[in-house]
């Protein structure tokens, strides 16, 4: 199996996200204008239950890893961290602290390094609190806003019968604009693709654009495609962190804490100008990079491809988790 890391450096601004199954989606699409039909079919019929021929992340700030979600802090652990860090605080202060920790987005790699065996929000709040570990910039109050920014852009209507602007119909849609030097990075195990395949595929992505208005410029990135990756893993887990957008198949995990999001995905390539059942897949439960589940079985990836997802036939959505052994407390 061959591991790599692609590192996006965006180039223009950013309308979807850059999620596992939107990215699949579009290697899909790249790979079916390369090598045509037959070659997409041949390569989404190496998915089944026990195999996984591509392995998808989605897309993190270069050296950090998803938040995890794990159990709440019980009163008991709170009271004990108030009693070790009391000294030059003020329990108004301490409690800011708190909620400030809860809407990070991201951990850097170095704090996953250190609490892989030992992993609770108890642990992280102390590493937090005494300085071991910087979970984003303490000057900025997310990883997002020192990373990027979204903005509203309006944008006029159009008539397509005059091909003329109508009065008065404004609409506005989210841009991302990423700082300069702003690095995102996928983690992908593949065993399908050679090197110079899945380069050809991600080029041909960078240069056709990624998510929606690719047609007015948007999505458009230069990357590096690494060898090999890796990031801590426990050698003793009774869990995994999820770093993908995932759905879940029967038996993969017995508990967990998660974040959840309902996807409406949209067709892509020719088929997003009209087919038969419209431009959308039926709406899916996906779970977040971040959700934490224990499990008892100890697999290279969870979740599987979704098909039945469209009126037409053959539409499938990606639902596979990559994961990465952690042991919680």
């Amino acid at each position: 199996m061959a591991r790599y890391r692609l590192i996006i450096k965006p180039r223009a601004p950013f309308q979807t996200p850059l999620h596992s199954d939107t990215l699949f989606g579009h290697i899909c699409w790249a790979l079916r204008y390369l090598k045509g039909e037959d070659k997409l079919i041949e390569f989404l019929s190496a998915f089944n239950v026990g195999n996984s021929p591509l392995i998808l992340s989605s897309g993190f700030p270069n050296g950090y890893l998803p938040m995890p979600v794990l159990r709440p802090l019980s009163d008991k652990e709170e009271k004990l961290l108030w009693e070790k860090y009391e000294r030059g605080k003020t329990r108004l202060g301490f409690t800011r602290e708190l909620k400030i920790f809860k809407k990070v987005s991201y951990i850097q790699i170095s704090a996953l390094q250190m609490l892989k065996d030992d992993l609770s929000y108890y642990n992280l709040y102390d590493k937090h609190l005494n300085g071991d570990i910087t979970l984003e910039n303490p000057t900025v109050r997310s990883m997002d806003e020192q990373f990027s920014k979204t903005i509203e852009v309006w944008h006029n209507a159009k008539n397509r019968l005059t091909d003329r602007v109508m009065e008065g119909k404004l609409f506005a849609k989210s841009d991302t604009f990423y700082n300069n030097g702003a690095e995102l990075v996928i983690y992908i195990n593949d065993t399908y693709f050679s090197r110079e395949m899945l380069f050809e595929i991600i080029y041909f992505i960078a240069r056709s654009g990624y998510g929606a208005d690719k047609s007015s410029g948007r999505g458009i990135f230069e990357f590096e495609l690494l060898d090999e990756w890796e990031l801590p893993e426990s050698e003793n887990p009774n869990a995994f962190l999820n770093l993908s957008q995932y759905h879940p198949m029967e038996g993969d995990f017995r508990d967990g804490f998660y974040d959840m999001a309902i996807k409406f995905g949209k067709i892509g390539g020719h088929w997003a100008a009209g087919i038969d059942g419209g431009p959308y897949k039926m709406p899916i439960l996906m779970l977040n990079p971040g959700s934490v589940f224990q499990t008892d079985n100890d697999r290279p990836f969870y979740g599987g491809i979704i098909k039945n997802v469209h009126k037409k036939e053959g539409v499938v959505h990606y639902g596979i988790a990559l994961p990465l052994k952690v042991r919680v407390t």
